[in-house]
Parts: C-alpha cells; structure tokens; sequence
C-alpha cells in the first residue's frame, strides 16, 4: 500500500520521511554515484518545499522501499532549472497550471512474485490518481533513457519533449506523461489495482503509528491487502552433520 504525505499530514511521517531520504541517498548517491546534496545522511534538494507531495511504499520491515515525488510546476521545476537544454523549443509552458513535475522516483524492492510487479504498478498508478483528483492533466520529467522501457512496461504514455542527450552519468530525456481517466483505468485493469492505490491518512484514529493504520485498512479490504508487501522468501533448509568418529 501506498501513503500519500502532503504538507497536511507530514506531522505524522517524521520517521517515515527521515527514512525515505536516508533511502534517497542510498540510491542516487550511493549506487547512482549522483552529485547531491546529502544532510545527516538523507538527500534533500530545493524542491522538497511546503509543495512537494511525496507518495511512500514501505517494506515489510516497516522501512521505505519505494518512492516518488511530485510537485506542481507552475512556479519551478527541476526540468524548467536545470535541464532546459533539453527541451525542445515552442513546447507548452509549464506554468500554465495543468502540470505537476515527477522525480526522485525509486524502488528498492526486488522479486519476481506478482505482488511485487502489483506494488511497483501502485506506484506508478498513484501519481497519476492524485493528478487527476487536483485537475492536472500531465507530468513533466527528466530521466536516464534507460527506464523508459519501465513506464512504458507499467502503462505510463509518454511523449518526448527533446532528443536523448548525455547528462552526466548517462543519458537522459526530457518527458511529458499523460495523466488521463483512460491511462488509469487501463493501469488498474491489467494489474488488479484498488481504487485509488494510495492511502492519505488525516490522523492516526488512535492507533501508535502510521503502519498500524495501514495494516487496519488493509484487513478491512482484501483487494488493498493484494499490495502489501510480501513476505520474504523463507531462507532455504540447511542440514547440520555432526562429525563421524572411531
């Protein structure tokens, strides 16, 4: 299950969102070998604002596996500041209130079981819900050429606003993902998704943490219970011999 953390209801997420930028930093700095701004161990940037919307999938350890974020780009954007050498010239601007801006998206979470492919379609369903609800009929985004294939395996139509170039580490292109009724209801269907895939939680309703909250809902509907995350795979038998003496 998916836990949508707005400005709202961050108040409830302080562990939670420590974690997701410790895991931020472990993936884009520490594996991706990116440039970054690191604090205390966590990776932030100028647009984790009061505007930033951050969409989190949790282990079953209770730690952060997966995550993304989004931001409406009628002020700034990561692509509008520093990728603009990326854009074709005479696109739509994308102040003009009807765009969000997508990135920092990841996924920690590895295996070949359909519940995880289920939770990584969760994932790329729910920015497109939240969109939708708020008006926004597209995301903006850079990304590395090699996950294209990836929104496109998870149903994400997208349309190239440049030519791939290199940018650093690889190379890049800049994107627009449409953000339509059609483009959801073909995602839920083909991955048996809830509706929506995400959860935002107003208060805790009593319970000690946010995962407590998660487990309730999920007990009280099956098909929410389809995306949470599985358990490991049990560790093979190993047999313990004892030596042989004469």
């Amino acid at each position: 299950m998916l836990h949508l953390v707005t400005n709202d209801n961050r108040a409830l997420y302080g562990p939670e969102l420590d974690d997701l930028h410790r895991a931020r930093k472990a993936v884009f700095v520490d594996e991706l070998g990116w440039r970054l701004r690191v604090r205390d161990g966590m990776e932030f940037d100028e647009y984790d604002d009061e505007r930033a919307m951050h969409i989190i999938g949790f282990g079953a350890n209770r730690d952060v596996v997966m995550g993304i974020r989004v931001r409406p780009a009628d002020d700034r954007s990561m692509l509008g500041d520093h990728f603009t050498g990326f854009l074709k010239p005479g696109g739509r601007p994308f102040g003009d209130g009807r765009t969000w801006e997508v990135s920092r998206g990841f996924c920690r979470e590895r295996g070949l079981r359909r519940p995880y492919f289920m939770r990584k379609a969760a994932c790329m369903i729910s920015p497109l819900e939240i969109a939708l609800a708020a008006g926004i009929d597209r995301y903006i985004g850079f990304t590395d050429i090699r996950m294209l294939s990836l929104y496109s395996q998870f149903g994400w139509k997208l349309t190239m606003l440049g030519e791939p170039m290199p940018y650093g580490e690889g190379d890049g292109v800049a994107y627009e993902a449409e953000v339509s009724q059609e483009v959801i209801s073909t995602i839920r269907q083909t991955w048996g998704l809830p509706a929506p895939a995400y959860i935002k939680l107003d208060d805790l309703d009593g319970a000690a943490n946010v995962h407590d909250v998660e487990s309730a809902l999920s007990a009280a509907d099956p098909k929410r219970s389809q995306i949470l995350p599985p358990s490991p795979a049990p560790e093979p038998v190993r047999r313990r011999f004892s030596p042989v003496t004469s």
